[in-house]
């Protein structure tokens, strides 16, 4: 969840750190703190509460220094505070450290300190790490060795960049287990280390991630990296295609706005090359995975958190009704505690935007090694932990994701699981030749359907506007609908922070149908479908109780729109292709009431782009 940064070179390193935290803010965080080293190998420590701007603003005179590291955190352990905040220091002020994860042993790592005579100065779990350090380097342990013993010691999985004021000019960066990412970046007399390839840019587009039990010495001319019972090495860098240019907001007030608006682009760039019409493949060139795996195989198990479950349900009918075999679906947090039935004759497939998320890894893990089932992960960070784990990888193609509401990378997962489903259906026999050429044709409307959809942006503004005062908000669907509005739910919550419930509309009358009032808005996710007429019976019985109703359905249907007391017009699309004309709308719905109520929409309270504690 938290953001590090480190930089050694010719350059100031302050500068660099501020500037790669800044890039980091996305992920959320409730303090900031940098850390530079001079030649001389003095260090000088600055750390805030608060946003980036209090941090940058306390600074006076930007200390000297061509090294240094920075962070910003979600507090864990301790309040959000000035000494709380990374990075933390040793006693003697020798070893300075950031980390991410969570040091589930610290208190008897504490009780151990004291014995040693060593006094913590802070409520954190990171602050055992440098004073363990310190204490191996009294016995006449090089850095790397005090490092890995150090992590020895600990439980728990964690991310750890550090600096030492006898080697001004290095940075140690260590990775056990997943606590999130660590990356080098390589450039020219300098080098980076960060958690987020967005902080490396524009400097570097050359980079080498972190296995778990690496220990990286970071230099000006390069890195080595050694592994538990290896020699150490000197990787080779490889280059990632990301523009610097597509992390600014440009003419766009938010980062959200414009990722909800760079939709059609990434459904275009996920399904380019990949659905093909004459003759009609799907997936033949990169996915690995064998049609007879696929033959073979007796139940697909989607899994994901957040955003990445409810496509995954969205998932789960693809794959049934196209690729005809049984599916479900799993939240990844409670996958692995109830210990489920796999196997080798169950597909596995994770969804998870930055390949980083502690609870989805883990549910990859427990399949892979209990169950040795085959695993496919969508992702949308090449290289990242969840697309080393997995033996099968559909690439997203989006693009960074600032916002911490994930929008593009919902509609490119779920182009990239529609895909999916073809390629299963072909491979069952399901889908003939003719029939995976009808369904590959309509999935290339998609990004046409969510370009369309964008155009409701003024009606969801509208509405927003007249809902800015409403506590509650209940959003209803059926059939692949019904995903949808626990999306829609979701995304109100994490923005707008409004009370937002999504509800199958059959499940309207046991229970929250108690709740309607004349004070308690419905929204109703109703285009034209199989089951459009039951949709209308639940916005009719919403009508009777006196809740306002907020329609969204096709465009024109006066059926509807007469039922409502708003309406919001969405492009007509195939039933099984409605996810792509409403996704866009509810998105912008979403937006607009956390617009209207004033709120930090990129950096939600409490929340962060990659969760990487449990």
């Amino acid at each position: 969840m938290c953001g590090i940064i480190g930089y050694v070179g010719r350059r100031a390193a302050g500068p660099i750190l501020l500037e790669g935290l800044q890039r980091l803010e996305y992920r959320g965080y409730d303090s900031a703190g940098i850390a530079v080293v001079d030649r001389d190998g003095a260090i000088e420590v600055l750390k805030r509460r608060g946003k980036l701007a209090q941090l940058t603003n306390s600074i006076g005179v930007m200390p000297n220094g061509g090294s240094g590291i920075g962070h910003t955190r979600w507090a864990t352990h301790g309040e959000p505070s000035d000494r709380n905040a990374h990075p933390h220091t040793s006693s003697a002020g020798e070893v300075v450290v950031v980390q991410n994860g969570i040091v589930e042993n610290h208190r008897e790592l504490r009780e151990r300190l004291a014995q040693a005579g060593v006094r913590c100065e802070s409520d954190t779990d990171t602050e055992v790490i440098p004073q363990l350090i310190a204490l191996a380097l009294q016995r006449g342990l090089d850095f790397s060795a005090a490092l890995r013993e150090t992590l020895d010691q600990i439980n728990g999985a964690n991310a750890v960049v550090a600096v030492w004021r006898r080697e001004p000019e290095r940075i140690y960066a260590a990775r056990r287990g997943s606590a999130g990412g660590i990356v080098i970046g390589f450039g020219e007399d300098e080098m980076f280390v960060a958690s987020d390839l967005a902080a490396l840019l524009p400097h570097t587009t050359q980079v080498h991630h972190l296995e778990d039990g690496d220990i990286a010495v970071v230099g000006v001319d390069g890195v080595s990296v050694s592994s538990r019972g290896e020699p150490p090495r000197q990787p080779q860098p490889t280059e990632v295609g990301l523009d610097p240019v597509a992390v600014a907001k440009g003419s766009y007030r938010h980062f959200m706005l414009k990722e909800i608006h760079e939709q059609p682009r990434a459904l275009s760039d996920t399904i380019r090359g990949r659905a093909r019409l004459s003759p009609p493949t799907v997936l033949a060139d990169e996915l690995t995975i064998s049609d007879d795996l696929l033959r073979a195989i007796s139940r697909v198990l989607i899994i994901g958190m957040g955003t990445s479950l409810h496509a995954a349900m969205i998932g789960r009918w693809w794959i049934e009704q196209l690729g005809g075999v049984a599916a479900d679906f799993d939240n990844a947090a409670e996958f692995r505690y109830r210990e489920p039935l796999l196997g080798p004759g169950v597909l596995v497939v994770s969804i998870t935007q930055s390949g980083e998320t502690i609870d989805t890894l883990g549910a990859m893990r427990e399949a892979e090694q209990r169950w040795q089932s085959p695993q496919l992960t969508i992702c949308n960070v090449p290289g990242s932990e969840a697309t080393r784990i997995a033996e099968h990888v559909i690439h997203l193609r989006c693009g960074p994701e600032i916002g911490v509401a994930s929008t593009k990378t919902f509609t490119a997962s779920l182009a990239a699981l529609y895909l999916l489903a073809c390629r299963i259906g072909r491979a069952r026999g399901r889908l003939s030749e003719a029939e995976l050429a009808d369904r590959l044709d309509a999935l290339l409307t998609a990004p046409s359907l969510t370009e369309r959809g964008l155009s409701a942006g003024d009606a969801c503004a509208t509405v927003a506007e007249r809902l800015r005062g409403a506590a509650n908000l209940l959003v209803l669907g059926r059939g692949i609908e019904y995903p949808l509005a626990m999306e829609t739910a979701l995304k109100c919550k994490e923005i707008s922070y409004m009370h937002a419930e999504g509800y199958a509309a059959g499940e309207m009358k046991h229970g929250p149908i108690a709740l309607l009032d004349d004070s308690f808005p419905v929204v109703a996710l109703a285009p034209r479908g199989p089951l459009f007429d039951k949709m209308l019976s639940a916005v009719q019985q919403v009508r009777a109780r006196g809740a306002p109703v907020i329609a969204i359905g096709d465009e024109g249907d006066a059926e509807l729109a007469e039922l409502a007391n708003h309406f919001i017009g969405v492009p007509p699309a195939p039933p099984l292709l409605s996810p792509f004309s409403l996704s866009p709308v509810v998105q912008l719905l979403a937006y607009h009431l956390a617009a209207a109520r004033g709120l930090d929409i990129d950096q939600p309270r409490n929340l962060a782009k990659t969760v990487t504690v449990e």
